[in-house]
């Protein structure tokens, strides 16, 4: 699904940030597809592409970015379409949101709080009573978590992060991610690749996402653009720089996986 179809950047060249960084990117207009990716590596301006966006869309957001003088200049300068459908021009789905690795983290350390205070209440009553039985609410209760590893405090900081997304994705929404793969394995990584694809091809979201993991850049029709190279160019994930430097290390290894 497509929401946020296109937006227009300035192409004001200025030697101050955001412009010195996104001009010459030459990126005037950015495309938008059910899964969009900024590719590049650090300092390459993705997540400030995202916090340009994420402003000038007014998406729903925890923590605020650079939102420095020039910043608000450029965001001001900005325009962007919505996708239509109909004949209607579509909303951005007021329940949109961008998320950032630190509001990953801090989403884990306040489950893990909030956790911890409901056992900590549920201690408390030593007993209660159901249909004239009587029930030991701790063990119940630490005995049902227990058994299904359910507590945040029992769990690393990668499977409370996927946990998060887990309860966090809706249909029809539309989500700015900025590198979601921090904390997450290998592993994990794929399987949140799949629930991006299960999202944005089943159920009606749209994702626009800052990373250079290889696996989320795998995420099947996702439109790459390669803030690497300026001018900035829509890019096949096998032939970004990234990707071949695992490719090579694995085929230079090779032999100690036969």
């Amino acid at each position: 699904m497509i929401y946020l179809e296109k937006i227009f950047l300035p192409a004001e060249k200025r030697r101050i940030y955001p412009y010195r960084i996104l001009s010459s990117k030459m990126l005037n207009v950015i495309s938008f597809s059910p899964v969009t990716i900024f590719y590049g590596s650090n300092g390459s301006g993705k997540s400030t592409l995202l916090n340009v966006i994420a402003e000038k869309i007014n998406i729903r957001h925890k923590t605020k970015g650079n939102n420095s003088l020039h910043f608000n200049e450029f965001v001001e300068d900005c325009e962007f379409e919505t996708a239509t459908k109909n004949e209607t021009n579509l909303k951005i789905p007021s329940r949109s949101r961008f998320i950032r690795s630190e509001d990953i983290m801090e989403g884990i350390a306040i489950l893990r709080r909030e956790t911890d205070e409901a056992l900590h209440k549920i201690k408390k009553a030593q007993s209660m009573t159901v249909d004239g039985k009587q029930y030991n609410f701790p063990s119940v209760i630490e005995g049902a978590w227990g058994a299904f590893n359910l507590l945040p405090d029992q769990c690393s900081n990668g499977e409370a992060a996927m946990s998060f997304f887990e309860n966090i994705f809706e249909p029809e929404t539309l989500y700015l991610l900025d590198e979601p793969d921090n904390s997450l394995s290998p592993a994990l990584q794929l399987v949140l690749k799949e629930k991006i694809e299960k999202y944005a091809y089943l159920l009606d979201c749209q994702f626009i996402i800052a990373t250079h993991s290889p696996f989320l850049l795998s995420v099947k029709n996702a439109t790459v653009y390669n803030l690497d190279h300026c001018p900035s160019t829509v890019c096949k994930w096998q032939d970004l720089e990234n990707v071949r430097i695992f490719y090579d290390f694995f085929q230079k290894n090779k032999a100690l996986f036969s």
